[in-house]
């Protein structure tokens, strides 16, 4: 019998988080500074999981500068593309803050859903105030996201203004 304390790490027993690593024809983009192949990947990948791989590679890698184009990203018929976008903008944290809020407050329902969403997944104090304001938004859609990404900052800032 194995003692516990002292388990066999051969790489037959070690459980792998296969859904945590990055797939690895985006990691070889990645790796290359391939923005032109994530891209591809992102729009056109095999599997939901391909396409967030990217989407967080390409929000890793353009940071602030691809905020916009995410965004607009919420706007496409695909909802596995606007996932990917969110994971992407998640990726880039604070920095789509502002753009995030813009669209929260301007856009179609479905991009002020996605906004909501995302807003929560970064989970920044800053977004309390105009999240609180969504509660009052005319799509239920866009009152229930607002209201999850609320807790969701809440669970991390015990000392937000709103929350």
């Amino acid at each position: 019998m194995q003692n516990p304390a002292n388990p066999d790490l051969s790489d037959e027993t070690l459980p792998v988080e296969t859904d945590l690593a990055p797939s690895p024809e985006v990691l070889d983009c990645a790796v290359e500074n391939d923005l032109e192949g994530l891209t591809d990947y992102l729009f056109h990948g095999e599997s939901q999981k391909i396409r967030e791989d990217a989407a967080l590679a390409i929000g890793m890698m353009m940071g602030e500068q691809a905020v916009e184009a995410f965004i607009e990203l919420f706007g496409q018929e695909d909802k596995d593309l606007r996932m990917a976008a969110s994971w992407g903008l998640s990726a880039i944290g604070v920095p789509a803050l502002d753009g995030l809020i813009a669209a929260l407050a301007e856009g179609d329902a479905v991009t002020r859903t996605w906004a909501a969403y995302t807003l929560g997944t970064i989970g920044h104090c800053k977004a309390d105030t105009p999240l609180t304001e969504a509660l009052k938004d005319e799509d239920p859609q866009v009152r229930w996201w607002a209201g999850w990404a609320l807790d969701q900052i809440l669970k991390r800032n015990s000392s937000c203004s709103s929350c």
